[in-house]
């Protein structure tokens, strides 16, 4: 699990599809010789996946796919190999949906785009939003791009290099800069680890960038899938600290880096979350995410 669990650079979907071909070699390496064995060993490597990125919903919702599936060939009386072919089924297909689902919400936002050469603000990596960028250029729109380089691990430089090796024009800024660079920009967009019926949860900088936003009049979205609506009382949901000395690694005396990747921004701050077929509301968007509850056995904090 350990490509998938140290992944810090990478936009959500991409992190989700790690986590698939980690469950896949699971399944293909093991061993139990029951069912009921297996699942107890399933659910450990399940909570241990989302004790590795507890902010990402798409982790959360995947494990709790696998663990119904498997609950359902346990009901039905399948053998451990009928199971482990089952959960391999299901990653692929999971992998078939993750890659629609993030084509799907680029081409609704896509249709948000209606000025040609248009500046669009966004900060940190997201797999759905540089799709969504990819789409407006192949349509001929022209877009132009202000990246927040996302400290500490500046996953914004590969967001923006990409975005440069497709004929996309780009400014990279410091995520300091973007506050007030965003009076340029038609639209911001920011990619989403999870929606709450509370609020976005996305990468440090986000609520700084969705409050300048709104002072220079400028719509801010989320997109994402609806897979990554979940409620805010989930308590495997949540948002931790990383290494200090990624911030300083030699701090002077006294001196205590603090290391915090994600934050959640108020639904309100949002002109809408933009989902594989609507762009949604507030309101919509908070009821969605309640109606979304993990299972008893991988909602509380792992």
């Amino acid at each position: 699990m350990s490509s998938f669990a140290s992944d810090r650079t990478s936009g959500s979907s991409d992190i989700a599809g790690a986590f698939l071909t980690e469950l896949e070699r699971w399944a293909a390496v093991d061993t139990s010789t029951s069912a009921s064995a297996l699942r107890e060993s399933l659910l450990r490597h399940l909570r241990a996946a989302q004790a590795a990125q507890p902010s990402m919903a798409l982790i959360h919702q995947f494990a709790a796919r696998t663990l119904d599936v498997t609950d359902t060939g346990v009901r039905r009386g399948d053998s451990p190999v009928e199971l482990r072919r089952h959960i391999a089924l299901s990653c692929a297909a999971e992998r078939d949906d993750l890659a629609s689902a993030t084509q799907a919400v680029a081409k609704q936002a896509l249709a948000l785009v209606t000025e040609r050469e248009s500046w669009l603000a966004t900060l940190s990596a997201s797999t759905v939003v540089r799709e969504a960028l990819l789409a407006a250029k192949r349509a001929g729109l022209e877009p132009r791009v202000i990246v927040g380089e996302s400290r500490p691990a500046f996953e914004g430089r590969a967001m923006a290099a990409a975005l440069g090796a497709a004929g996309v024009p780009v400014w990279l800024v410091v995520d300091a800069a973007l506050p007030l660079l965003l009076s340029h920009a038609r639209m911001l967009w920011l990619g989403a680890d999870a929606i709450t019926d509370q609020g976005l949860i996305n990468k440090i900088g986000s609520y700084a960038a969705a409050l300048a936003a709104r002072e220079h009049s400028v719509p801010t979205y989320a997109l994402a899938s609806r897979r990554k609506f979940l409620p805010s009382s989930t308590g495997a949901l949540s948002i931790v600290e990383h290494q200090p000395a990624e911030v300083w690694d030699a701090p002077a005396a006294g001196v205590q880096p603090r290391n915090v990747y994600f934050e959640s921004v108020p639904l309100a701050l949002l002109r809408g979350i933009v989902v594989e077929d609507a762009v949604l509301g507030s309101t919509e968007s908070a009821t969605l995410a309640r109606e979304r509850p993990l299972p008893d056995a991988l909602a509380g904090a792992p």
